[in-house]
């Protein structure tokens, strides 16, 4: 009986047995917010940082900016990742673009409508310089430049076949068909096929507003 009741107070003893728990330990992990893009910021280069409107992380003691902030102004502090993202979204980019518009007739219902493309004078492809070239079958505009191209609400995306969102189109404001570029850019006598060498008044040319960044196809001309 003595061997059995002391098993039975050996193992009363290892039940009750606690593990010390340090009082410091933080049982929540930190959660950063998802809408938040850190920055890689050099200490000598914090107030200019801070001037373009990023804000400091005292907890992972680094600068950040909110979806309020265009990345493109902290391009230079942004990850590695990041960059390539934005250059495989918007590989043109150009600060000297215009909207050039024209008059034609709508391919089904045969009114007289505007349809519009995006003429650059000067800028980069994929990093290449490139001058006097319009982009056609744009797929990707940055926010700044959809909020230029609100005064032409006809010009806007397309439905792909399963719903999803297409490249941007001119729309017939009359019977809706999509005006496709195809006929608008591709072959001599198209309206924007060479806009330098136009025939006079017959294209308007409306600058647009510091730097822009889309994706499309460039086309230009080769003298």
């Amino acid at each position: 009986m003595t061997r059995i009741a002391s098993f039975a107070a050996n193992a009363a003893l290892i039940l009750n047995h606690k593990e010390p728990v340090s009082e410091s330990r933080d049982p929540s992990p930190r959660i950063i917010p998802m809408d938040r893009t850190y920055l890689f910021v050099p200490p000598e280069e914090k107030a200019e940082v801070e001037s373009l409107g990023a804000q400091w992380d005292a907890a992972t003691k680094r600068w950040y900016i909110g979806p309020a902030e265009q990345p493109a102004k902290f391009s230079r502090w942004l990850p590695p990742f990041e960059e390539d993202e934005a250059d495989e979204e918007f590989p043109i980019v150009s600060a000297e673009a215009f909207v050039a518009a024209t008059t034609v007739r709508c391919r089904r219902c045969c009114t007289n409508i505007e349809v519009i493309c995006i003429h650059c004078g000067s800028g980069t492809v994929s990093d290449e310089p490139l001058t006097q070239f319009s982009v056609s079958e744009i797929w990707a505009v940055d926010e700044g430049l959809i909020r230029q191209l609100e005064p032409w609400p006809t010009f806007r995306r397309t439905r792909a076949r399963k719903g999803e969102a297409g490249n941007f189109a001119n729309h017939c404001p009359h019977c809706g068909v999509v005006q496709q570029d195809l006929y608008l850019h591709s072959e001599p006598g198209d309206p924007f096929f060479d806009i330098p060498h136009a025939p006079a008044g017959s294209i308007k040319l409306t600058p647009l507003r510091g730097t822009i960044r889309l994706g499309g196809d460039e086309h230009f001309t080769i003298e």
